[in-house]
């Protein structure tokens, strides 16, 4: 899949997911437990409409954000400070390659980044659900560790990327 696609494919997960939580936000009753404690009990609350706020910001702008500090800075700096072995990696040969790669990766960071808040988002909407609110915490915990799983899987292919210079 070319980086246009990937991209594409990134504003497509975006753009549903923030459509589908806005769609069943209305659905939350007007103040939302948002923090919950050890045990899944709510104790931090907000409005409805702040709650959409946050969750929009954090479903457009985190993510998109990401992509651009992983894609799109770098291609500015040529990744001084950023992509190990920098000089190589972005010298005029290999400078493509590397921007398309950085891209196609950077966009799996914003793929996982909206996936994780969605699922955060669902948490909180079925916690809301019942009276009083309480955070399935197990299924919570279990969402947050395939992401942090997700996320190593992102780290490391990353750095294994940058450091071999020799096969490239």
């Amino acid at each position: 899949m070319g980086h246009v696609n990937r991209l594409v494919l990134f504003a497509a997960v975006v753009a549903l997911a923030a459509f589908l939580a806005l769609n069943n936000s209305g659905e939350l009753p007007e103040r939302v437990a948002i923090h919950f404690d050890g045990n899944g009990v709510a104790d931090g609350w907000t409005s409805r409409q702040n709650y959409r706020v946050y969750i929009l910001f954090f479903l457009i702008v985190v993510p998109s954000l990401l992509v651009w500090l992983m894609a799109g800075l770098p291609r500015l700096t040529k990744g001084a400070g950023q992509i190990p072995n920098a000089e190589y990696w972005f010298a005029h040969e290999r400078r493509q390659t590397t921007e398309s790669f950085l891209i196609n990766h950077a966009t799996w960071l914003g793929i996982m980044t909206v996936a994780i808040v969605y699922g955060m988002h669902l948490s909180i909407a079925r916690a809301n659900a019942i009276s009083p609110p309480v955070l399935a915490t197990d299924r919570f915990i279990t969402m947050v560790a395939i992401f942090l799983c997700g996320l190593v899987w992102w780290m490391v292919a990353f750095l294994r990327h940058f450091q071999q210079m020799d096969r490239h």
